[in-house]
């Protein structure tokens, strides 16, 4: 399998900062062959996931040490993503944990990763929208959900994670003058806390890249179920 050159400059540059790196809690460094390949549900679309990169991203945990984890995205917004990750890591926002949906300890949460029982915060997921059939900006790479426990999906009586309460004097909260929600909307990041209409999904931030917006479309048009059969 033929590797992007920009895709292996990301995995290069991770792999130097992990040799160089002393005290910092690695909690994830998969290949991206694992990460974007392995445990993955059936109908992922290839010409999807060859758009995806891995980027090694630091934060500091609850526990208040700095942590390595990864996110997968689409190659597009990886920048934005070291970006966005320098603001988390500079104002000290604690983040539960990041890692791919690949990961062992995401595969234990169910099926493929898949559960809306975690508090991980990840990008890429072969899924649908909730409560919809229609092909998720996740399972694009061009969404990222945020400490999901802490900033839960609200729809009347549904919240997910089950039991998530949002207090947004809470460490780990996203706000509206979050620096974090800031930086995402800086780069032309839409947030789901904004939502007000039938749900609220303060975890999520999603953005189609310029001139992605095609290609994104092609693939939202059809339901998940229908892509996976034409597969």
């Amino acid at each position: 399998m033929k590797i992007k050159p920009h895709i292996a400059l990301y995995t290069l540059l991770a792999l130097v900062g992990y040799a160089c790196t002393s005290g910092i809690v690695t909690d994830s460094h998969l290949t991206r062959e694992e990460a974007v390949y392995s445990n993955q549900p059936p109908g992922v679309m290839a010409s999807v996931q060859e758009k995806l990169a891995v980027v090694d991203v630091r934060y500091y945990g609850f526990d208040g040490r700095i942590h390595q984890g990864q996110i997968v995205i689409h190659e597009a917004l990886a920048a934005d993503i070291l970006q966005i990750f320098d603001v988390i890591l500079q104002t000290r926002f604690p983040v539960e944990s990041v890692l791919p949906i690949a990961h062992p300890l995401i595969q234990r949460k169910g099926p493929y990763g898949l559960s809306s029982d975690t508090n991980n915060t990840s990008g890429y997921a072969w899924r649908p929208v909730t409560g919809c059939k229609q092909l998720s900006m996740h399972a694009l790479g061009l969404a990222v959900d945020i400490n999901p426990r802490q900033n839960p999906y609200i729809s009347g009586a549904l919240i997910l994670p089950p039991r998530a309460m949002y207090e947004p004097s809470a460490p780990g909260t996203l706000t509206a003058d979050s620096p974090v929600v800031r930086a995402f909307k800086q780069l032309r990041w839409e947030w789901g806390g904004d939502w007000k209409e039938r749900r609220v999904d303060y975890m999520h931030f999603q953005k189609v890249p310029p001139g992605w917006e095609q290609w994104t479309g092609l693939y939202r048009k059809e339901s998940l179920s229908k892509m996976s059969a034409q597969k």
